[in-house]
């Protein structure tokens, strides 16, 4: 019997396996909460302040991750990535969607969901940075720890980052992850939409004290 195993060890974290499965239950939670509630004095004051500066956060989170994607698509396990994006954080891509998690409910007007939102995935996704690390230092051992001494492992140090010249791009990862950038920009228009449909009072929601 031909057995095949694979050079990189995986994981046996809860939090790692269910990383998509729980992304995707909480997006769905933040849309519900969005379609249902709205905050006091929405459309109007502030609220319009905070809706561009969550358009602006989107905008960042889809171009943060196509720059990440362009140095770890292809190449995540096998390669300890410390230039670009990851010469600032060790996380980028999760960084990049925290950024845009923020960004979509600060679109919304809606600074509770805003904070309900960012303290939900930092909790969850720290579980999931913790898994990671564990693989990540069994594969490279010393060179990890050295890059984790350097470099934080999630809020990005204030510094240049540290490019290459060139850059060979795995195509077939990379545009798998465009997939996702695609839904940072398409949250503007459904920002849009669902303002649009609130303000004609389309079904019944709760309003939030702010």
């Amino acid at each position: 019997m031909l057995v095949i195993t694979s050079p990189f060890p995986k994981t046996d974290s809860i939090a790692e396996s269910w990383r998509k499965p729980a992304s995707y239950l909480f997006g769905t939670l933040c849309l519900a909460a969005a379609i249902f509630t709205v905050p006091r004095g929405f459309t109007v004051g502030w609220h319009e302040a905070i809706e561009q500066i969550g358009f602006l956060l989107l905008i960042l989170a889809a171009l943060g991750r196509v720059w990440s994607l362009a140095y770890i698509a292809g190449r995540k396990n096998r390669e300890l990535c410390r230039l670009g994006p990851y010469s600032l954080t060790r996380n980028p891509l999760y960084f990049f969607s925290f950024v845009g998690v923020v960004g979509f409910t600060l679109a919304l007007q809606h600074p509770i969901l805003a904070a309900v939102a960012a303290a939900g995935f930092l909790l969850y996704y720290h579980a999931v940075i913790r898994s990671e690390e564990r693989r990540l230092r069994a594969l490279h051992g010393a060179e990890f720890d050295d890059y984790c001494a350097t470099v934080p492992r999630f809020f990005p140090r204030l510094a240049m980052p540290t490019g290459a010249e060139s850059l060979q791009l795995h195509l077939a990862p990379f545009t798998r992850g465009l997939r996702e950038v695609f839904w940072f920009l398409a949250a503007i228009v459904l920002a849009e939409i669902l303002e649009w449909a609130h303000v004609q009072q389309f079904w019944g929601v709760i309003t939030l004290p702010f």
